[in-house]
C-alpha cells in the first residue's frame, strides 16, 4: 500500500489538521484502477493519540493490503469526536466534510456499502455514534474498548468533565436520553441492517461501557458480534481486534 499523510485547511475545524491514509500502490492501482470500487475504513484515535497512532502502534497497513481497502485515519485531538469543541466541528468534519474532499480528491465512494468505521476508546464511541446517527452512510461500525456508555462517566468523572470536556457538560445531565452516548442512540428499527463489532479487554476500565451497550442493543432486538477476553486497555489488544473487525464486516 501507499501511505499519505495530508496536511490541509478545514473549513470545520478553521484551521490545518492532518489524516493518514492507506492508498494503493501502483501495482494494485494498475489491476483495479476504479477508486470508487473499493470499501473504506474510517478509523478513529483514542484520547491520547492522533491520525498516525494506527499506523505506528498497530499493522494496518497489512489488513489493508491483504483485504484491498483504502483505510482514512482523520486526527481529532481530545474533541470527542463532538461538534462545538471550542468552536471547532470535529463530528461534522468527518461525517461529512472529509468524505466530500476526499471523493473528490481521490473518488472514493460516498456510497454506504464501501463505507465502515471503527475506533478505539474515544474513538469506539465516535465510530458508534456517527454510525448510529447515519446508518444510511456507513454498512458496519466496529468499537474496541469504546466509551459506549455514559453513565458511569457522568456519576465519578464531573470534576474531570468540567475542567477538561466543558463542551459536553450540556449533553451530560441525563445520560440515558444524551445525543451523545452510543448506548442512548440504539434503535432497533433504525439499526437492524448495520453490523456491529464490539470488543473489550476484561481487564479494561472501560469493559462495564460495552456490556451497557450491548444489553441495550439486546433490548432492542439487535444483534451485535461481540468479544471480551483477557486484555487491558493497550494497543496488542486493538491491532488484534482490528483484524477481526474488518474480517467479521467484509464477510
Amino acid at each position: 500500500m501507499a501511505v499519505s499523510i495530508l496536511d490541509f485547511y478545514s473549513e470545520q475545524l478553521k484551521m490545518c489538521t492532518h489524516i493518514s491514509v492507506c492508498l494503493p500502490d501502483s501495482g494494485t492501482l494498475r489491476n483495479k484502477p476504479d477508486m470508487a470500487s473499493r470499501k473504506v475504513l474510517w478509523l478513529l484515535h483514542g484520547l491520547s493519540d492522533d491520525g498516525t497512532a494506527w499506523m505506528r502502534y498497530s499493522r494496518i497497513e497489512k489488513y489493508a493490503t491483504q483485504n484491498d481497502i483504502v483505510v482514512v485515519m482523520p486526527t481529532a485531538g481530545r474533541s470527542m469526536y463532538c461538534d462545538d469543541c471550542l468552536g471547532q466541528n470535529y463530528y461534522t468534519h468527518i461525517t461529512e466534510e472529509l468524505p466530500e474532499y476526499l471523493h473528490n480528491l481521490f473518488g472514493l465512494s460516498l456510497d454506504r456499502e464501501k463505507n465502515f468505521i471503527a475506533g478505539l476508546s474515544m474513538g469506539g464511541m465516535g465510530a458508534m455514534k456517527m454510525a448510529l446517527n447515519h446508518p444510511d452512510r456507513y454498512f458496519a461500525v466496529g468499537s474496541f474498548s469504546g466509551v459506549l456508555d455514559f453513565t458511569d462517566v457522568a456519576l465519578v468523572d464531573k470534576d474531570r468533565l468540567q475542567a477538561e470536556f466543558a463542551f459536553m457538560l450540556p449533553f451530560m445531565d441525563d445520560p440515558a436520553d444524551s445525543p451523545l452516548n452510543p448506548t442512548a442512540l440504539l434503535d432497533g428499527n433504525r439499526h437492524k441492517n448495520l453490523k456491529m463489532y464490539v470488543s473489550c479487554g476484561l481487564q479494561d476500565h472501560l469493559v462495564q461501557a460495552s456490556r451497557a451497550f450491548l444489553a441495550k442493543a439486546e433490548k432492542e432486538g439487535l444483534t451485535v458480534e461481540s468479544c471480551f477476553e483477557d486484555g487491558t486497555h493497550e494497543w496488542g489488544f486493538w491491532d488484534r481486534h482490528i483484524e477481526h473487525f474488518i474480517n467479521f464486516a467484509l464477510q
